[in-house]
């Protein structure tokens, strides 16, 4: 028996394309989102809470720092690649000066001709913030900060090239702008643009998240109620063409045994009318001869009167 082919309606259709949409936003918004906490998500919200002075510093590179191995970079000023091991490192270390009022001054000035304090490299984290508040004197506000471009000192081409960050600040007595963390104030990064910070996070977490959110919804709602719906339904209409057949089935198996027993309901009736034409004849033919016979063999055989008549 060839299976026929069951064509979908214009819903089903519509269910179906529906249900592999979400299925495919689902998939891509979880792994886009996956892809930009390392990247996105996590150095916006490090840059918050760092607090960085959006007011700009005025900074002079006051040290430079080549290492080889891992041992030796616990840091670097700046790496292409956040997940790339450091085996060679360059440190830049900074003196950064707080402008009074968040007046500007011309960054063209001279070197300074104050001599920097340089501490050894194992205590350079050491008495960070003594360091930022017995300067109160000196012409810096903190000596031998850490120069980063951003908050993780990482990045990817085109956006940040660590050939020509280099270039640009490893020269000593390089001033420029820079912008100091306010809980940290040993970091200091290069550029700042929070407006950009928080735009970034809203892109990363508004758009992936609710898509994922709906795509859940949706596929939890169309398992539960329209698939789940139609699996109940199925049977039934199943059973009901089940019961259509079998009741079209016993009506030709009725209508064939009306057939039949019609049939031979006509034979026997056929069978009983020539059955009883001929006990009629037979009667009748019998009944002649007798009369006949009686008739016969009274006239021959009494005599009197009777054979007077």
């Amino acid at each position: 028996m060839e299976e026929t082919e069951i064509k979908q309606t214009w819903q089903q259709k519509l269910l179906f394309y529906t249900t592999a949409f979400f299925v495919l936003l689902g998939i891509f918004s979880l792994f886009s989102f996956l892809f930009l906490v390392p990247f996105v998500i996590d150095p916006a919200f490090t840059t918050i809470f760092m607090e960085f002075d959006e007011e700009a510093a005025f900074c002079v590179t006051s040290r430079i720092d080549r290492r080889l191995g891992a041992s030796n970079c616990s840091w670097t000023s700046c790496r292409e690649g956040c997940t790339k091991d450091i085996y060679d490192c360059t440190q830049i270390f900074v003196n950064y000066k707080i402008l009074s009022n968040h007046t500007n001054t011309s960054l063209s000035i001279s070197r300074p001709t104050t001599t920097a304090v340089a501490f050894p490299y194992e205590e350079e984290d050491i008495l960070e913030e003594e360091d930022y508040n017995n300067n109160e004197d000196s012409e810096w506000d903190f000596v031998e900060a850490k120069l980063l471009p951003n908050v993780k000192g990482c990045g990817y081409p085109p956006m940040l090239n660590c050939t020509n960050f280099l270039k640009s600040y490893k020269e000593l007595g390089t001033n420029f702008s820079c912008y100091y963390s306010r809980i940290k104030p040993s970091m200091v990064i290069s550029h700042l643009d929070m407006w950009q910070v928080y735009m970034n996070l809203v892109y990363a977490m508004a758009i992936p998240i609710p898509s994922f959110i709906i795509s859940v919804i949706y596929l939890t709602i169309a398992y539960f109620k329209i698939y789940k719906e139609d699996e109940d339904e199925a049977p039934l209409k199943k059973n009901a063409e089940a019961i259509d057949m079998e009741g079209e089935s016993a009506f030709r198996e009725d209508l064939a045994s009306f057939g039949h027993h019609f049939k031979v309901a006509m034979v026997d009736e056929i069978s009983r009318d020539s059955l009883v034409d001929g006990v009629i004849n037979n009667s009748v033919s019998i009944g002649g001869n007798i009369a006949a016979k009686t008739m016969t063999t009274s006239i021959s055989t009494t005599g009197g009167p009777v054979a007077d008549i």
